[in-house]
């Protein structure tokens, strides 16, 4: 399969775009926090724009996660179907949050450009609800190994509700 197929797959599009999330927003917070410490502005625009960036990126996972789940589901074995729905939900349950969080960033840019002094409360406000979206990004990605990969099922997902899309 050439790589131009592949990339017009949603599957493969969302396994290239998932650790973006979970990945890419601990560096952002990495850089949030140490613009915090040494008090640079620099630093913090940089972590303000990566937390937009990556999370803003939790769409696309999003979109071309949904899109791929009946290709994938119909792949798998029962235990896989159960952490695909349960990967699904925390998906959906935690999208909020990192939509929130990249809002909130941009619109941390914007007020702290017209009033600079906000810069660090802002800051602080983003890196609170940053370390919130790593807590939901992590648990996605927990259960979306699991899927395809049975060495790392140790339970099964909890509470697996069946679910159409």
């Amino acid at each position: 399969m050439e790589m131009i197929e592949l990339l017009e797959l949603p599957a493969y599009r969302h396994m290239l775009l998932n650790h973006i999330p979970v990945i890419g927003l601990f560096m952002a917070l990495v850089v949030l926090l140490a613009g915090l410490v040494v008090r640079q502005n620099a630093l913090l625009f940089t972590g303000l724009t990566l937390v937009a960036l990556t999370s803003g990126c939790s769409y696309l996972v999003i979109l071309y996660g949904d899109a791929a789940y009946p290709a994938i589901y119909d792949q798998l074995d029962g235990h896989g179907r159960d952490w695909l729905d349960y990967h699904g939900e925390l998906a959906e349950a935690w999208a909020p949050l990192l939509y929130a969080n990249a809002v909130l960033a941009v619109l941390a840019i914007i007020l702290c450009a017209v009033r600079p002094r906000t810069l660090r409360l802002a800051s602080l406000l983003v890196v609170l609800v940053t370390v919130a979206s790593l807590v939901g990004t992590s648990l996605i990605a927990r259960s979306g190994g699991k899927i395809q990969h049975p060495e790392f099922r140790l339970t099964d997902p909890p509470n697996p509700i069946k679910t159409t899309r």
